[in-house]
């Protein structure tokens, strides 16, 4: 069987579609020796770096804007994938909700939320456009499609009316590395070059609006406990006002590396994720793993990542949330129960699980 995947989102600082890509297909490479895999890349800058080396895995990388590539398969319907890669394939799958143009493939896309969909005028502006208005109907010509939470396959049923027969909920997984210590070195590199205070607490994310972050920062402000700050990791989005951080308490690192992120979670108090919404919480499981107490909003997808294993709070209530970092600011031993829950609840996710549904749905179209 010849599968291809594009792996464009996963070219340059990637982030959640980008992280999901990259551990899938490790997975892969990890348990199918057999069938083979073309992975698809095009840019005009940037590189697909291979660190698989695995014989059935086979890069098709194009220099091509992406840009001109999507505005070619989400309006003209072409090139088909096969012309690009030079050969027939069974199965190629997008990971996004859109199609990618084929002559006789099986196309799978994933759905890893649908919030641009219910607050377009929130989303990055490269989907603004072309997501909203062609997602029900890729979605309904796919000939399957990944849903990467139950909360997720809900939407996509409820709001598109997709069968739900043909939607697949296969979960993220913990790459391993988080389960692992940094070093002492590490660490203080990472501590070094952010200027990082004693004691901080942690957001991890694109600094996008329903990421919440002015919930977060008024309800830090709040708190009664002062001396502590608070780190925010991740790269500069967009509709988000810059005079929202002028607190000197608050740290922005910017874009972060994965063994950067490790460090900074293993030193921090806890780890804040007060999202609107969101389709799973990748970072959610990284903090698990890294043996940091969570504080999540109270959403559906972070519910169902986490369980019992994170302290609550409603997420358009600054005030609720004080009250929660007050609370495990000052209880070391609250911090310890969260802990070992989170450690308890990231061995139900795994990489090698998400790649073998994966490949188990690949087989069955």
């Amino acid at each position: 069987m010849k599968i291809c995947i594009d792996m464009r989102p996963s070219l340059s600082r990637p982030t959640g579609v980008g992280v999901y890509l990259q551990n899938l297909v490790r997975g892969l490479a990890h348990i199918d020796q057999e069938n083979d895999y073309r992975l698809f890349s095009a840019s005009w800058k940037d590189r697909f770096d291979d660190e698989l080396n695995a014989k059935n895995f086979r890069i098709s990388d194009h220099k091509w804007p992406v840009r001109v590539l999507n505005f070619s398969w989400n309006y003209l319907n072409s090139p088909a994938i096969e012309v690009l890669v030079g050969t027939s394939l069974n199965v190629v799958h997008s990971p996004t909700p859109l199609l990618i143009p084929a002559r006789s493939a099986r196309r799978v896309t994933t759905v890893h939320d649908l919030y641009f969909y219910t607050n377009p005028s929130e989303a990055v502006r490269e989907m603004r456009n072309i997501f909203p208005r062609k997602v029900k109907e890729h979605s309904l010509r796919a000939d399957a499609i990944i849903a990467i939470s139950d909360y997720t396959k809900r939407q996509l049923i409820e709001l598109l009316q997709i069968p739900s027969s043909r939607i697949y909920t296969i979960k993220h997984g913990i790459d391993p590395f988080f389960l692992e210590c940094a070093s002492e070195e590490e660490k203080r590199a990472t501590a070094k070059k952010f200027h990082l205070p004693g004691r901080y607490l942690l957001f991890v994310g694109t600094q996008e609006p329903r990421k919440n972050l002015p919930v977060l920062v008024d309800a830090f402000q709040r708190m009664r406990e002062r001396d502590i700050h608070l780190v925010i990791a991740g790269q500069p989005g967009w509709d988000i006002p810059p005079e929202q951080f002028q607190d000197e308490r608050i740290l922005q690192t910017g874009y972060v590396s994965k063994a950067e992120v490790r460090a900074l979670y293993q030193l921090s108090l806890a780890v804040v994720f007060p999202s609107i919404d969101e389709g799973f919480g990748l970072p959610l499981l990284e903090g698990m793993a890294s043996r940091v107490p969570i504080i999540a909003s109270r959403i559906p997808a972070f519910k169902e990542v986490c369980n019992e294993s994170c302290a609550y709070f409603e997420a358009d209530r600054p005030d609720e949330l004080a009250h929660v970092l007050d609370e495990v600011v000052t209880s070391a031993e609250l911090r310890q129960q969260l802990i070992e829950k989170g450690s308890q609840r990231v061995k139900n996710f795994s990489w090698i699980e998400t790649a073998k549904k994966t490949l188990e749905l690949y087989k069955s179209l």
